[in-house]
């Protein structure tokens, strides 16, 4: 077998692949030549799932405590009304429909219906108070109907203990200081917490006014922080207790992009579904300090609601009753001051959007009631405020219009009985009410009193439904499907069913919870198997600090390991947070008394990393003990659990006492419950400290973190070829991984740490792969992957050049220049230009002398100024502004291929000092501009090495998965710079992603290229390779201007200049101008959710009963089920003919196959109303591949008369064209608010009327004429209206157009400027008439270099 190259590009929707041999020729097979791509759908995380499975069993859980309290109240209530439960469960009913033809299922007596209960009580709270306060004897109906409610809507259980915990400020509020100062690591004190309560009781003021004024309040001592900035984080957590909007980036003092929100209030009404999921995936070790904030505002809206009521419900009955006088009153004044048309648009119109009808959420009409769709309070009291604020009263009602006012700035006006603040009510208020409703009810209804065998009595299970939440480490209680997989992990004790009074009995909790233990802890990132270790513990933070000081460099120079074992020891040990102000002041005092802060490096200000839990033992609960072994061991255990359990302090404690009951006093358990930790590392304590390495020059032998104490390396400097950790590990994976008996997912994928984007591209990958072997006889010699970066969220930028500029010259006061007028003459889209940006941030003078820039000269093509690279070009690939500066070019050619000469730095230092402190430059770039000593091997090495060296795990997962299936052959990681970098810079072919997608194929074939040649040219070794080239004239930027060997072999040959032989380029420029590239797409059947989940009203919309009985017409209902696959079948025709038709298989029905094979016959017979059906080929999966008359398609849904496809014709163009549509997709994309320069981007009238020319020309010549809804005779018809469009409007046509002919899933395109539909272009195909057209379905296999035709 000769030996031959796999490339890789995978991406979290494609695979891109190519085989080639060693001299870079694509290899054939059956007459194709061998590289292509394999797009499919990105695979979800189960977060969505997730949320929807919590809101079931949420819904499920509180049905099941009604229907216990049914079965409790059955037989009494038999005795009074035996048909109660029946007309209550069936409330929602038709009249016909129900069982009990009674149009009340309340009350059905004669002197006694709902209308009679509703003017007694008009609403349930009015019931409750009653209850409460009245000896009197009730129907056992309405202490029914009362508790009905208490356990249906029981409040939250965040705050434990008693109603007086739940109630009382001090409560909370302590435990938000202490969250804050704790997760912040700030000092800051209230001087009077009653004045804090004080503000935040008052109903009346502004939100922003109780802001302003809880700043006040707090203390902060900034010690060495700055206190500019710590004001700012105090201020913004007074904004989120007041209710306002807050900022989580200004209070945490970290970007969290990561985050999809960090600005909102916690009254927002997607705050519990959207924005605390995201925060608790996102960044669970913040998290405890958001929710102490909230739990303070939640206090703060509890006092409004019960203001100053003892019970929940005497407030709302208040609340009723001023919500019922204020509306008299806001009526009154309306009527006499507003227009009568602003009147009933306020009161009665059913389609205001923040109406008085839409606040409320219904609207009468000739005496029926009607629904209405709800608008926020917020945009409520908006629009009153508007309304009230344009009334002029007379002088009698000026004292009750501007209470009016008052009350509608604060909300209070018109309080609601069922608003979104009713979810801060904690349980305790409603149980104290329960257990009132139940003493009083005893008295007159016996039945409450009897005890069962166990001696339980009926008012105690009552009292245990509503108590009862299943312990989360106990998780679902049905463990029918574990065997199967299920997402269950109870142990019982024995069988039976279970009750909130004996759950205890049925289940083994210290089992369950150990089971969730295992559960709960995440795999390390590098050691396949291994539990990882807690954020928190003592091992994880000592490794978090080495790892982040073993980087610190004074003027630009490592420190020595002695100096940062100090440095460890007398600082990190001693303080939670090490500011760069207190090492700066160590470092002073122990190292140089002349250094300052610009001469420390490597670290970001401060230190983020600390040992902040050592601390905590050490000092608040083992004292001197903690230096003792044992002692580090129970911390670790504690740690430990409190990361699993979070704020379930009861859940610790019994963990403590059940391991180490003798260890710890009251005091110090009390002292326990106050310490919170939470959030997982990313690896294990074997890879930290069971893993050794050896470093290969002095022979020396550490675990990981031996190698950070005793060395200044960091961890992926010992992950490096200068050690042989990475050779230890793999060897410890492949130990614990085992042999690979067979290729399938479940045992190569399914439990491999990486998402589930991840997981289904490394599956094709794997697929491919395997495929390719097959093909070729073997498995190749080497395989070079890329793998996309698809689970970062891109970094954008927030602000635009020109105003970080203005922003900054605004602030330098004492500048005699008017920078910000001379700023605002110039474009935003001016300052793309690299020049232009870079003279502004150097104050227009040279980076090198100081020498004032003359712009106008700079701005012309030929000036005597230039851009260099701080650290050469030849050494570093780094164009980033941080290594980029303005300067003079004839000292720019001074400056050669090294480092600033120290005279350069002596004279300009204060310069660059100023440009720092005035935040125009980095402190990054400073240090680059102050370096004064040389690189060494070490560093120069590390340039080279991450060209060459991956660090994500997500390419190491793919990496070490292809090396045990393939033990034979290299693997290679080529970083996705190095294939872009020679595409621009050596081929100069830009890729445009929009025209088509072979660019993943191209990629792949560069990934062999280049990741051969810099494999070949630094032996895979960057250190090796430096040692012996160390004193060379290098150069990483021309590596494939010279010819490179692996030792006698050629790898790459170079461009001769005196034969002008264009060698190993000219292979690679012909194919990669190539097209020729098998294309295909991953195809599946539908399964999961049976329905589109969005329910239609009642009416002709909805067609699926949302219950068995239950007509969608009267009751609304599911308007389609989705589609498992499809079904070629056979059937008479109305008028008697066979009918052949691709017909949709519902999942529902797909789902009951295997139990039942004449379902599907059924479904077609019964549903569809099909006759003598015969199924012709019983299974067409989604995204199949089928010719219709020629033309390929990839068949996605269906409706009720159509089938819908996408196309299969992967758009190719000239280069010209392609450059056209990176330019036009740049614009859009970034620019559209912008009008069209041609000097910007790229393209003019006549360019992107050729584009239109090529599309129309497509659209009637090629194969596309054959295309369902083609449009190209639309095309021809309007070219001229087309050319007569501004720029700006035709650069939307022809995207909209290159939209409806890429291979994508939209396959409209809004053409109404050019006289064609809004959604033109839709590819659909009439059941009917696609029955009649020419069907090959096209079976590819994953390669697509195996394909069979079938004819349908």
């Amino acid at each position: 077998m000769e030996k031959y190259y796999i490339g890789l590009d995978i991406g979290t929707n494609s695979v891109g692949w190519a085989v080639t041999d060693p001299s870079y020729r694509l290899e054939r097979f059956h007459k194709k030549d061998m590289w292509g791509i394999r797009l499919f759908e990105q695979a979800d995380t189960a977060e969505d799932r997730r949320v929807k499975r919590t809101n079931r069993r949420r819904l499920q859980r509180r049905h099941q405590r009604i229907q216990l309290l049914q079965e409790i109240f059955a037989e009494e209530m038999a005795k009074v009304d035996d048909t109660f439960f029946l007309r209550l469960n069936e409330s929602k009913l038709h009249l016909e429909d129900k069982s009990v033809q009674e149009k009340y299922p309340l009350f059905i007596e004669k002197g006694y219906t709902d209308i009679d209960f509703y003017q007694e009580y008009p609403t349930i709270y009015h019931l409750r108070k009653d209850l409460m306060e009245s000896d009197q004897p009730h129907d056992i109906r309405l202490v029914y109907l009362a508790i009905h409610h208490l356990l249906k809507y029981r409040g939250h259980f965040l705050i434990d203990g008693s109603l007086n915990s739940a109630k009382s400020f001090s409560t909370v509020f302590e435990q938000m200081m202490r969250s804050v100062q704790d997760g912040l690591k700030i000092d800051f004190t209230v001087s009077h917490p009653e004045r804090v309560e004080e503000i935040l009781r008052n109903r009346t003021m502004a939100r922003s006014s109780k802001s302003k004024l809880l700043e006040k309040e707090f203390v902060v001592d900034p010690g060495e922080e700055d206190p500019k900035i710590l004001k700012t984080v105090v201020k913004q957590i007074c904004t989120f207790i007041a209710g306002n909007k807050g900022d989580l980036k200004k209070v945490f003092r970290e970007d969290l992009d990561e985050l999809e929100k960090t600005g909102f209030k916690f009254s927002d009404p997607g705050f519990d579904e959207e924005i605390l999921p995201d925060l608790e995936n996102k960044i669970p070790d913040l998290l405890n300090v958001v929710q102490a904030m909230k739990t303070v505002y939640d206090w703060s809206v509890l006092v409004d609601i019960l203001d100053g009521e003892e019970y929940l419900s005497f407030a709302k009955v208040k609340q009723f009753d001023e919500h019922k006088h204020n509306l008299h009153q806001l009526r009154q004044v309306m009527k006499k001051y507003c227009e009568k048309k602003t009147w009933v648009d306020f009161f009665d119109d059913p389609t205001g959007k923040s109406n008085y009808a839409a606040y409320i959420g219904h609207v009468k009409k000739n005496g029926k009631k009607y629904s209405v769709k709800r608008c926020s309070e917020e945009d409520f009291y908006k629009n009153l405020k508007g309304i009230l604020g344009n009334i002029s009263p007379n002088e009698e009602d000026t004292i009750l219009i501007n209470e009016l006012k008052e009350k509608a700035d604060a909300q209070i006006l018109l309080p609601l009985q069922r608003s979104k603040d009713n979810g801060v009510v904690p349980h305790q208020v409603h149980q104290i009410e329960l257990q009132m409703i139940l003493e009083r009810a005893e008295t007159y209804l016996p039945f409450l009193k009897q005890r069962d065998d166990r001696g339980i009595s009926v008012l105690e299970k009552i009292l245990k439904i509503f108590e009862f939440r299943i312990p989360y480490y106990v998780g679902p209680l049905s463990d029918r499907h574990v065997e199967n997989g299920a997402n269950a992990w109870i142990v019982r004790k024995e069988a039976g069913r279970i009750y909130p009074w004996n759950y205890e009995e049925k289940i083994d909790l210290e089992k369950s919870n150990e089971a969730f233990i295992r559960r709960m802890t995440n795999k390390c990132m590098y050691l396949l198997g291994e539990d990882v270790l807690p954020k928190n513990s003592l091992l994880y933070q000592k490794f978090m600090v080495l790892n982040e000081l073993n980087n610190l460099k004074i003027r630009g120079k490592g420190i020595s390991v002695a100096l940062k074992q100090q440095i460890y020891e007398d600082l990190f040990c001693s303080h939670t947070k090490v500011t760069g102000k207190k090492l700066l002041t160590y470092l002073r005092a122990h190292e140089d008394s002349e250094l300052s802060s610009e001469d420390l490096s490597g670290f970001d200000q401060n230190f983020k990393a600390s040992l902040s839990a050592q601390l905590d033992f050490e000092k608040q609960i083992f004292k001197e003990d903690f230096k003792k072994d044992s002692v580090k061991k129970i911390a670790e255990d504690i740690i430990r659990w409190k990361t699993i359990y979070g704020d379930d302090n009861r859940m610790v404690q019994n963990m403590v006492r059940q391991q180490y009951p003798e260890v710890f006093s009251e005091e110090q358990l009390k002292k326990l419950n106050r310490l919170h930790y939470s959030g997982w590392g990313n690896f294990c304590a074997k890879f930290l400290t069971g893993i050794e390495g050896v470093h290969k020059d002095t022979g020396q032998q550490f675990t990981i973190l031996q190698a950070l104490w005793e060395t200044n390396c960091n961890l992926m400097q010992l992950l490096s070829k200068q050690y042989t950790f990475q050779n230890a590990i793999e060897e410890c994976n492949a130990l614990n991984a085992g042999e690979i008996k067979s290729v399938d997912y479940d045992s190569l994928v399914r439990d491999l740490y990486t998402s589930p984007a991840n997981k289904r591209a490394i599956w094709q990958t794997i697929q491919i792969t395997e495929e390719i072997k097959k093909v070729m006889k073997g498995a190749p010699d080497k395989i070079f992957i890329e793998m996309a970066r698809g689970e970062e969220k891109e970094k954008k930028r927030t602000q635009s050049r020109k105003d970080r500029l203005m922003e900054l010259y605004a602030a330098c006061e004492s500048d005699v220049r008017e920078w910000t007028k001379e700023l605002d003459c110039w474009n935003e889209r001016d300052f793309n230009s690299m020049k232009l940006y870079l003279y502004y941030t150097q104050m227009g003078r040279c980076m090198y002398t100081g020498e004032p820039i003359d712009l106008d000269a700079l701005m012309s093509g030929n000036s005597k100024w230039d851009r260099d690279h701080i650290y050469p070009q030849s050494k570093i690939k780094d164009d980033s502004i941080d290594n980029l500066v303005l300067v003079n070019k004839t000292e720019n050619a001074k400056k050669s291929n090294g480092l600033l000469s120290l005279e350069v730095q002596k004279k300009q230092r204060e310069f660059w000092k100023e440009l720092l402190e005035g935040g125009f430059i980095s402190k990054k770039k400073y240090d680059r501009l102050t370096r004064n000593s040389d690189f060494s091997e070490e560093e120069l090495a590390g340039f080279i090495s991450r060209q060459l060296v991956e660090t994500r795990q997500s390419s190491k997962a793919v990496a070490e998965l292809l090396k045990r299936i393939y033990p034979d052959s290299k693997i290679v990681y080529v970083k996705a710079s190095l294939a872009s970098q020679f595409r621009k810079n050596n081929l100069h072919m830009l890729k445009s992603r929009r025209v088509n997608d072979y660019h993943h194929a191209k990629d792949a074939y560069l990934n062999i290229v280049v990741g051969d040649v810099y494999d070949a040219k630094f032996t895979s070794n960057p250190i090796a390779w430096m040692k012996k080239n160390y004193k060379s004239n290098y150069s990483i930027n021309r590596v494939f201007d010279y010819d490179v060997y692996r030792g006698k072999d050629l790898v790459w040959k170079a461009f001769d200049k005196d034969t002008k032989d264009q060698g190993s380029m000219e292979t690679v420029r012909k194919t990669m101008l190539q097209n020729n590239i098998l294309y295909t797409e991953y195809t599946y059947c539908g399964k999961g959710q049976l329905f589109n989940e969005t329910i239609a009203k009642k009416g002709p919309g909805a067609s699926i009963a949302l219950k068995k009985g239950l007509d969608p017409e009267k009751y609304g209902g599911y308007t389609s089920p989705n589609t498992a696959y499809f079904a070629f079948v056979e059937f008479d025709g109305k008028k008697g003919q066979r009918v052949k038709q691709i017909l949709e298989i519902p999942v529902y029905v797909a789902n009951r196959i295997p139990e039942d094979k004449n379902i599907l016959i059924e479904y077609f017979e019964n549903v569809k109303g099909l006759k003598n059906v015969k199924i012709l080929r019983e299974k067409i999966k989604k995204n199949a591949l089928i010719s219709v008359d020629g033309f390929p398609m990839r068949i996605r849904g269906v409706n009720e008369k159509d089938i819908l496809f996408k196309g299969n014709v992967q758009l190719v163009l000239d280069r010209e064209y392609e450059e056209i549509i990176r330019n036009v997709e740049k614009y859009i994309e970034k620019a559209e608010k912008f009008s069209i320069n041609e000097k910007y981007d790229g393209f003019s009238h006549n360019s992107v009327n050729g584009l239109y020319d090529v599309f129309a020309n497509k659209l009637n010549e090629t194969v596309y004429k054959k295309r369902p809804a083609n449009q190209g005779a639309n095309l021809v018809k309007n070219r001229e209206l087309f050319r007569n469009l501004v720029l700006e409007e035709k650069v939307k046509v022809v995207n909209e157009i290159l939209t409806m002919l890429r291979c994508d899933i939209a396959t409209t395109a809004d053409l109404r400027l050019v006289n064609g539909g809004g959604y033109a272009g839709s590819m659909k195909v009439n059941k009917n008439t696609l029955g009649k057209s020419k069907l090959i379905l096209i079976n590819q296999s994953v390669t697509g270099l195996f394909e069979n035709r079938i004819e349908l």
